[in-house]
């Protein structure tokens, strides 16, 4: 597919997405329930659940990296660059 039809689908697609989420929080049926909560309950739980999981995946994959990562090379105490420089001053 061009950019051009990949960029008109998910314009699309994120309006259909608004829509209906639109419905679902406000205009969906209350008496409608799935698993003992109604659609509009789902409709902000599922969000908030999702960001919550990005923040933990993040937070996990900073701790992933610094636990892995080696620690780094000690500093010997010779510089020979500081050696040049003391002896021109």
């Amino acid at each position: 597919m061009r950019d051009v039809t990949q960029g008109r689908l998910l314009l699309i697609l994120s309006f259909a997405t608004m829509i209906l989420y639109f419905w679902a929080i406000f205009l969906a049926p209350q008496d409608a329930e799935f698993l003992g909560r109604t659609v509009s309950d789902w409709a902000l739980i599922i969000p908030v659940m999702l960001v919550v999981y990005l923040f933990l995946v993040v937070v996990a994959w900073i701790g992933w990296a610094m636990a892995t990562t080696p620690p780094p090379i000690p500093a010997t105490g010779k510089d020979p660059e500081n050696k040049e420089k003391k002896g021109t001053v």
